[in-house]
């Protein structure tokens, strides 16, 4: 089994953490197979790449593409799923739920960390196929009821299928399900209603703390201030970065695995390794240290821009 995470197309800013540069994707388009959203920009391939699923730590599983994740937190009173991809990859997700030995139709949450294409593909299909109940951060319930129509920083280029949110989530929500109980503190800037979620599970007689953070990225052309692309961007990524710093995970994931290290800890799991690879928050710091140098640098870029 091959596991890539290596992106094909790097875009649009670049951090220097304490650690190590870590280069950032951002969307600006792509070539979505038979859905009708497409424009000229063709994806990175590990986009669309299917691997083998398998279990991350604890109750959460890995059923997302190569360089797009999706997570399934099983539980015995039905699941919950974290993100899809592009919606042409909906059937790499289903799948992957199905080897592991579940059936998607089980799947009573659908959550979402962020309201961009490459994490929203398949909820609308996955929501009509079981029944669950959509929930996301307040601010991008309506970016999503809009299937990203109007979207601040892409205006109507990156649209996905329209998904109605039942329960739009407050900062500090709980959401529980057969005995797991997930932690909602927002974190907009990237979206309005850019969320991540914590919870904790026990794995070899241990319980760890999860973190599975919404972006910090600044997309292409959005500004911060002078003037904002939204009224209260600056103030949102400030008090994201507050939370964030708050946090103490055992286990740092999110939607793009470059960030923590996904494809050396995948492989290093596949290869037999004796302690869990995930269970391991190094890269937590220079994520969160690279993005809020980047978050200031452009924060003065913009006011002082005439």
């Amino acid at each position: 089994m091959r596991i890539a995470v290596a992106a094909s197309r790097v875009w649009s800013w670049i951090y220097t953490g304490p650690v190590k540069t870590v280069a950032a994707l951002i969307i600006f388009g792509s070539t979505l197979g038979s859905t009708p959203f497409v424009s000229a920009f063709q994806v990175p391939a590990d986009w669309k790449e299917p691997i083998q699923p398998f279990a991350i730590v604890g109750n959460i599983y890995y059923v997302g593409t190569a360089g797009l994740g999706s997570f399934l937190i099983t539980t015995p009173e039905g699941h919950i799923l974290l993100d899809t991809p592009l919606e042409s990859e909906t059937r790499i997700v289903l799948d992957s739920i199905r080897k592991l030995g579940f059936d998607p139709k089980d799947i009573r949450i659908l959550l979402n960390s962020q309201a961009h294409y490459d994490h929203t593909g398949g909820l609308a299909e996955i929501k009509k196929l079981s029944g669950a109940q959509m929930m996301a951060g307040r601010g991008d319930a309506e970016l999503l009821r809009r299937g990203g129509r109007d979207d601040f920083a892409f205006g109507d280029r990156y649209v996905f299928p329209a998904v109605e949110v039942d329960r739009p989530l407050d900062d500090g929500d709980e959401i529980e399900l057969g005995g797991t109980r997930i932690l909602t503190r927002l974190t907009p800037g990237h979206t309005r209603g850019t969320t991540t979620y914590v919870l904790d599970v026990e794995e070899g007689g241990s319980r760890y703390r999860v973190v599975i953070a919404g972006s910090l990225s600044i997309n292409d052309g959005v500004r911060l201030a002078n003037p904002p692309s939204y009224e209260g961007i600056a103030d949102d990524f400030a008090r994201s970065f507050q939370i964030l710093e708050s946090l103490r995970p055992d286990v740092f994931l999110t939607a793009h695995g470059f960030f923590y290290g996904f494809e050396e800890k995948a492989a290093r799991l596949h290869s037999g390794a004796e302690s869990n690879p995930f269970i391991d928050a190094s890269h937590y710091g220079p994520w969160l240290a690279g993005a809020k140098e980047t978050f200031e640098t452009q924060l003065a870029r913009d006011h002082a821009a005439k």
